[in-house]
């Protein structure tokens, strides 16, 4: 299986996914996305339960959120996986992965997703679908305005978690994240993905 993540990164604007590819949406990326057909969360926000109300015909709707939280009918729900280590310098990247209570790689445990960002725990998602190559789209580590509004927290992290699963998955990034994974244009992470 071939899979496009698509989170709301400003790279990520006008994108159209190239058919015959699954596409995994994040967040708020499902709101302006031509088609998608997974929606994954690890954000139970007031705004995500909201996009979990109101599902889009024919995408199945995911979640790795706190076990306290409930979630609508229909929504399939995965075990979310979070651990703290000792505290590191705060500020830093390794802060940020500690205290999202973030875990590195993809979990190995069917049904469970390792928590750190909603767009990593996709591509823990991907992997429990058995996806063996995965374009990021709109994965970009930045704190600009997201595609749909809004500006997101802290995400200097970002590289860390997707770098951590190198090893597991086939995966390049097709957004302005900086990191060690392999970067394509998107119009290169498409042809990539279709090949």
């Amino acid at each position: 299986m071939r899979c496009v993540i698509v989170a709301s990164g400003p790279s990520a604007k006008d994108f159209v996914p190239p058919v015959g590819v699954t596409v995994i949406a994040v967040n708020g990326a499902i709101e302006w996305l031509a088609r998608a057909d997974y929606w994954f969360t690890l954000d139970a926000s007031f705004d995500n339960l909201g996009r979990m109300q109101q599902r889009r015909y024919g995408v199945k709707y995911c979640a790795a959120v706190s076990d306290h939280i409930v979630l609508p009918t229909g929504i399939d729900r995965y075990k979310r996986i979070a651990g703290r280590g000792e505290e590191p310098g705060r500020g830093t990247p390794e802060w940020w992965v500690w205290r999202w209570s973030a875990v590195l790689g993809l979990s190995e445990c069917i049904g469970a997703i390792n928590t750190g960002n909603s767009a990593y725990g996709a591509l823990g998602l991907a992997y429990h679908l058995g996806a063996d190559r995965v374009a990021l789209v709109g994965v970009d580590a930045s704190s600009e305005e997201r595609v749909e509004g809004g500006k997101p927290n802290n995400l200097s992290h970002l590289p860390l978690l997707f770098e951590s699963a190198l090893s597991q998955i086939n995966v390049i990034n097709c957004g302005a994240m900086v990191s060690k994974l392999p970067a394509m244009s998107i119009a290169e992470g498409m042809e990539w993905l279709t090949q």
